[in-house]
């Protein structure tokens, strides 16, 4: 009688294990591939994002004909955010404010907590953090005849370009300070309407040559911290949507500003006041013109102190 052999029914370890190897290669390979395209899709979403925000600055500036204030008065009143609101298809956003409410504390006295809170997907920028992104601390305040406490807005990842000189933000950037041009219109509601001192033609060097909104620097352990200056989009207290770059010459010596130089740049001066991204190597900005561009991060203080002021006689050609 013949023998017949069996048929194997399975693998041997021996061959599961170079298969398993095999596949274990296969993903390290394909992983990074895999990051890049995902960053560069996250990347080419916040140029987007800035692209939303110049266009509704520059269609702003077409019925307004000046440009939204950067902030206030620095005391709870609004920033350039809540004004372009309507500009960039947020008019159910826009209408649970109440923008004019008093000179102090316009973020802390509305009405309607949900004004507080929206949070269009421009507001983010996908690299660094998805949405729900609410404030987490100072948000207390006393006023007269009100205090507040624990009121919490929503953060966003994109701040105005303030100049290079801190302490006379209302004197560079081409959105400002409205300072003394709000003004009380009826005094038995408090209603205070704010303008500008500012428009597209401050930018005497050009807007192309001239920065307007970029991403600001946020480390991962600052999320919705003021003492970060990541507080509310809403609320002017801090630099919560306004940062320096350059060199500052009010002081002597002179301080420099130089973009972050990745997440978790900490580096002196005061790192939470600078612009920063978290794709590497550049900072995305939108320009007076409304275009975007990606700086590096290593552009020379001087480039950048030019950039950030809009009068100063300065012109760039490349950078």
């Amino acid at each position: 009688m013949s023998l017949r052999t069996r048929p194997r029914l399975g693998f041997t370890l021996i061959e599961l294990l170079v298969v398993i190897a095999i596949i274990a290669i296969l993903i390290g390979l394909l992983l990074p591939a895999v990051q890049k395209v995902r960053e560069a899709a996250a990347r080419i979403q916040c140029v987007n994002n800035l692209k939303q925000f110049g266009l509704a600055l520059h269609n702003y500036h077409d019925v307004n004909q000046k440009l939204p204030p950067a902030y206030v008065q620095g005391n709870g009143t609004p920033t350039w955010v809540i004004f372009t609101l309507p500009f960039m298809e947020q008019d159910n956003a826009y209408r649970l404010w109440v923008p004019y409410l008093n000179f102090q504390g316009c973020f802390y006295r509305q009405p309607d907590p949900v004004a507080r809170q929206a949070q269009p997907k421009y507001f983010l920028c996908p690299s660094r953090r998805q949405a729900p992104q609410l404030s987490k601390n100072g948000n207390n305040r006393t006023f007269t005849g009100i205090t507040t406490y624990d009121i919490p807005g929503s953060v966003s990842d994109y701040a105005a370009v303030g100049g290079s000189d801190i302490g006379t933000l209302h004197e560079q950037g081409l959105m400002r300070w409205a300072g003394d041009t709000a003004k009380v219109t009826d005094t038995t509601t408090l209603t205070v309407q704010y303008s500008s001192s500012t428009s597209l033609a401050t930018a005497t060097d050009g807007l192309s040559n001239t920065l307007m909104v970029g991403e600001k620097h946020v480390a991962p352990s600052w999320f919705g911290d003021q003492g970060f200056n990541d507080g509310a989009a809403f609320n002017d207290d801090a630099y919560n949507n306004l940062r320096i770059v350059g060199l500052q010459t009010n002081v002597t010596p002179n301080v420099a500003w130089p973009l972050a130089q990745g997440p978790t740049d900490t580096a002196a001066p005061q790192p939470a006041k600078r612009f920063g991204s978290w794709h590497t190597g550049v900072c995305n900005f939108v320009f007076g013109d409304g275009s975007v561009r990606s700086i590096s991060n290593a552009t020379n203080i001087v480039t950048l102190t030019w950039l950030a002021r809009p009068d100063d006689g300065q012109v760039i050609s490349n950078f």
